[in-house]
């Protein structure tokens, strides 16, 4: 070849190619996937072409991901990045949570796909690999060069990763755990959006699980042309996207509590055809993205990606039934994890604030002719709110779904440190309660709070191992976790108070007896609900309205009937160790199984008491000195 071919060549553009096109062409996959080493390929998530595609469409100016879990969307993100490195190189900036998050982003994933893809090992210089020319650039953890370009990894909450360079392709992954700003230099979506103002051709990539309703995901894609997934009816031909429950389009359907049932139904009238798992994927794998919307922002487009399009390993019908049930049932927080990582849906609490006025119409008379315990609810737990002259003390009784009956009050007055106001309440603690069926029941559980004194709750709990007191500590600002954020055998015990009083107004304010339901008896005041309603859920929004985080304000002082009833809710979660409908199940067998009650006051249905911890042996004497000779 001559040397004006070799220039020729050089200056030819690269040849026409979408970006689906090159994962298929070149992407091979880490040994440490499922794939095991092997070629990409398309067809395994459909879905994602069009997704991908969508950053070479002409006008486009922002892209914003809205997706489940279990989607393959970080994969194509992976490949978003593998295009422009070796097939339409530009400085390439992608932003994480934190930097912490940022490098191991580059450690695994990141170095996984460049080591494995050959088209990117041969353009990515390495930092070990001999240069072979004078002038090259090595890579660093967060900083890979490649000619014609480089890709900058940055953490959301460092005013220097918005500073440092000018890009064409900027990514924020992650974008709903971004900080609401950068400490003092705003909002980290601006900040993102102007290192891309010098190139006419740029494009900003939002992509996101959703956290919160008109959270920063949620936002975009509500401002974007909104696109679906939409599919076509095997039996009809209705083209349509699929949801959980919406009649008025493809919808999940179920029989009871049955997951293996589950099934789509087509939405129109003189069809009424439902497809099962095979068929789901059949048309998944013929499906396409319609825009719904108009933008309201010139050049944003927006994708929705719930579970029920999902075609990524063992995501099915069935499972996603079955996740459902379990959420469902076991309150709050698990039912606000499902719609935002399987539903691919911003959480909106409705009706945070609660007046206690329209409570006492709620109250029942379960508790007359001296039975206290309705017959759903065999297990008990206790709450245990520490003040400075006073224990005070809440019993709830459970049963199946989280539904809830209030069974008891009280204060203990004293001085908590005082041997005897804590033997005040360990004998309050030991009361049974009379059960429907006759049987009197003990508190399985208890949960006391220990911010106040520590060390005399911690010893408090200790002594009482055997009965199952834990000492406690709550946590703010852990939306989204589970209500016991570490293992049962530390002290304290942290307790997600935030999650656990979404999980307690929730119960409240349903209107019908059933999974969740908040039942009181009629001998609970004014006072008490008022006590239990003092507190009501904020959405903290920032300067351009989008919601940044959950807060809970506190409206009147006091506030202990709610405190004790979020430490009777954590009681419930550590006794049932997750599997709370099998533990109320196997208490209801218990009870029925159990000699017919003599009258004798003792507890019929106790739960195999824990052994208190083996008392350590003493070390025996050295026969020897350790002194080393003189």
């Amino acid at each position: 070849m001559t040397l004006d071919a070799e220039w020729a060549k050089a200056w030819e553009p690269p040849p026409d190619l979408r970006i689906s096109e090159w994962a298929e062409e070149h992407r091979r996959l880490p040994e440490a996937s499922a794939a095991r080493g092997g070629k990409w390929r398309n067809d395994s998530v459909p879905y994602l072409r069009g997704m991908m595609d969508a950053c070479l469409e002409p006008g486009v100016k922002k892209i914003a991901w809205m997706k489940c879990h279990q989607s393959a969307g970080s994969t194509g993100l992976d490949h978003v990045i593998g295009f422009h490195i070796h097939h339409d190189p530009c400085p390439i900036l992608v932003v994480q949570p934190t930097i912490g998050v940022a490098e191991a982003y580059s450690k695994e994933r990141l170095a996984d796909m460049i080591r494995s893809t050959p088209a990117l090992a041969a353009v990515v210089r390495d930092r070990y690999q001999p240069r072979t020319q004078a002038h090259q650039a090595d890579s660093t953890l967060t900083l890979k060069m490649f000619p014609g370009g480089f890709l900058a990894l940055g953490g959301a909450e460092s005013p220097n990763t918005y500073a440092r360079w000018s890009v064409r392709l900027a990514i924020a992954d992650d974008l709903d755990r971004f900080p609401a700003v950068v400490k003092e230099e705003g909002d980290p979506v601006d900040l993102l959006v102007n290192r891309t103002t010098s190139f006419y051709d740029a494009i900003c990539f939002f992509t996101s699980t959703p956290t919160l309703k008109n959270g920063r995901i949620d936002t975009l894609y509500s401002r974007s042309d909104q696109r679906r997934y939409f599919v076509a009816c095997p039996n009809c031909g209705r083209m349509d996207w699929i949801t959980w429950s919406d009649k008025a389009h493809f919808r999940v359907a179920y029989d009871g509590e049955d997951a293996s049932s589950a099934r789509l139904e087509c939405p129109a009238e003189k069809c009424g055809a439902t497809m099962i798992e095979p068929e789901r994927r059949e048309m998944i794998a013929k499906g396409e993205w319609r825009p719904t919307a108009k933008a309201k922002e010139a050049g944003l487009v927006g994708f929705h990606l719930p579970a029920m399009v999902s075609t990524l390993g063992d995501v099915t019908l069935e499972g996603l039934v079955a996740k459902w049930l379990s959420a469902r049932a076991r309150g709050q927080e698990p039912l606000r994890s499902f719609i935002n990582t399987s539903l691919a849906e911003g959480w909106e609490e409705r009706g945070a604030k609660i007046e206690p006025h329209s409570l006492v119409k709620r109250r029942e008379p379960y508790g007359a002719e001296g039975v206290e315990v309705p017959a759903a609810a065999p297990c008990l737990t206790a709450g245990v709110d520490v003040q400075l002259d006073r224990f005070e003390l809440q019993v709830i009784a459970w049963g199946l779904f989280g539904e809830r009956w209030i069974v008891d009050t009280g204060v203990i007055p004293g001085d908590p440190k005082n041997p005897e106001t804590q033997d005040a309440l360990q004998d309050a603690l030991g009361r049974r309660y009379l059960h429907a069926s006759g049987h009197w029941l003990p508190i399985h559980a208890a949960c006391i709070d220990s911010g106040y004194i520590p060390e005399t709750i911690y010893s408090f709990a200790a002594r009482n191992r055997h009965r199952r007191f834990y000492a406690t500590k709550g946590i703010g600002g852990r939306h989204g976790d589970p209500i016991i954020l570490n293992a049962v055998t530390k002290v304290p015990i942290n307790v997600n108070a935030d999650g656990a009083k979404a999980d307690i107004m929730a119960s409240v304010m349903l209107s019908a007896p059933g999974p969740g339901y908040a039942h009181f008896p009629e001998r609970v005041d004014e006072e008490y609900f008022a006590q239990l309603c003092s507190e009501h859920s904020e959405t903290r929004k920032n300067k351009a309205g989008v919601a940044t985080e959950e807060v809970w304000i506190q409206d009147r002082t006091r506030n202990e009937a709610l405190d004790t009833a979020v430490l009777a809710l954590a009681a419930f979660r550590i006794l049932a160790g997750g599997k709370e409908n099998e533990r109320i199940r196997q208490m209801l067998k218990d009870i029925e199984a159990a000699p017919a009650p003599d009258g004798s006051g003792q507890p019929t249905t106790p739960l195999t008491p824990i052994a208190p911890a083996p008392r350590t042996q003493q070390r025996q004497p050295r026969t020897q000195s350790w002194r080393r000779p003189q």
